[in-house]
């Protein structure tokens, strides 16, 4: 067991949230928390119902653990009011590969970036503190929210451990296993700096500054694409390079060929997406295609995608099942005459023919470059 650690004093903070330890008046903040259907579904061990009492025994559970050494338990709260938002813990298991991390927000504090301002601020502190050689951070299958905290705070997704916890009835329950490295750390730290490096140089030639050597171009944004809509088998994959930032411009489509994936790099007014370079439909190229804001038509059929939201704007004219199953009738463009419809079996082949969603490739930026993470071994 490492050396036991004292509570951060000054509290760890990032200026709106700060982590401290629990103190005894936490318990009624504590108690309503808990009494959330959500943190009840997805935290098992959490006891139903939750009373005070329960909350001033874990109080007291988490104090022992500092003094003990076996865990380090902080109150999340907020920077300006201390007013409790949130419960973060590094629970050390008995080697430095098997710690652990683990979280909770009070519903009323969702959606502000509360988990993963605490979780990053944790996760440097305990790898600076703590012998860590694996971080592991673990969520119930359906707990996608919670599984976006750990991969936004620089968390590697690992797979479906089978049986690994229990239900509240103690049956056995799958877990989503994500787990940080020192390496993974570095590499998280090393992209941080150089974001943080590129405005800084782009801030002081604005000024009038000057380098002696040209600053990496300002890193685009990144749109918010839907989780669910990610390619299969990149969770887990290598991030590849897939363009240099200085190439990349406002408003653009390129197509970039790796490996026989032939992919799509647009900049959007949302941001920077990753996709195939494929229409959903007939597979014709996008790049090649008109792209107005974040709507791109395809060049052979009339077709519309949206490109941040994957979905389908506008049919194609042969018509067929939208992804959702729904069938759509042939069209013409306003003006143009319909077509008549063709034999028997091509009438068959458009009715089946499903035009589905787009699919995303997770993208990242590092070094000036855009990385995306491609279900290939790289070369």
């Amino acid at each position: 067991m490492p050396e036991k650690l004292a509570p951060p004093n000054p509290p760890l903070s990032d200026g709106i949230i700060a982590l401290r330890a629990f103190r005894a008046d936490d318990a009624p903040a504590v108690s309503a928390a808990c009494q959330d259907p959500e943190i009840q579904r997805w935290i098992p061990m959490i006891p139903v119902p939750y009373t005070e009492a329960d909350a001033r025994r874990f109080i007291l559970m988490t104090l022992q653990a500092w003094h003990d050494g076996t865990s380090y338990e902080f109150a999340i709260v907020d920077a300006a009011t201390d007013r409790f938002v949130g419960s973060i813990g590094l629970h050390l298991g008995p080697n430095p590969r098997l710690h652990a991390v683990g979280y909770l927000v009070a519903p009323e504090a969702r959606r502000r970036g509360v988990a993963s301002r605490a979780l990053r601020l944790v996760t440097r502190w305990g790898f600076e503190h703590v012998d860590i050689e694996r971080l592991a951070l673990w969520t119930l299958p359906g707990n996608v929210a919670s599984q976006a905290v750990a991969e936004n705070a620089g968390f590697r997704f690992e797979g479906l451990a089978r049986n690994w916890t229990s239900d509240r009835d103690d049956r056995p329950t799958d877990a989503v296993m994500f787990a940080m490295t020192p390496d993974d750390l570095a590499d998280l730290v090393a992209l941080e700096a150089g974001a943080g490096a590129q405005t800084a140089a782009a801030g002081a030639v604005a000024a009038g500054a000057g380098a002696a050597e040209a600053p990496l171009p300002p890193t685009p944004p990144m749109a918010a694409v839907p989780r669910e809509l990610r390619v299969p088998g990149t969770r887990a994959a290598p991030f590849v390079q897939v363009a240099a930032i200085a190439d990349l411009t406002p408003g653009s489509m390129r197509r970039v060929t790796l490996a026989g994936l032939d992919l799509l790099v647009a900049w959007t007014p949302d941001g920077i997406v990753v996709t195939d370079d494929r229409c959903p439909h007939m597979a014709a190229p996008l790049s090649i295609g008109d792209l107005d804001g974040c709507v791109v038509a395809c060049p052979l059929h009339e077709g519309r995608f949206d490109l941040v939201t994957g979905e389908t704007v506008q049919m194609p004219t042969t018509g067929g099942l939208d992804a959702d199953g729904n069938y759509h009738s042939p069209w013409s463009p306003s003006g143009a005459e319909l077509k008549p419809e063709p034999p028997t079996r091509k009438i068959e082949a458009r009715r089946l023919t499903r035009v589905s969603r787009l699919r995303y490739y997770p993208a990242r930026f590092r070094e000036g470059y855009l990385e995306a993470q491609l279900p290939i071994l790289p070369e």
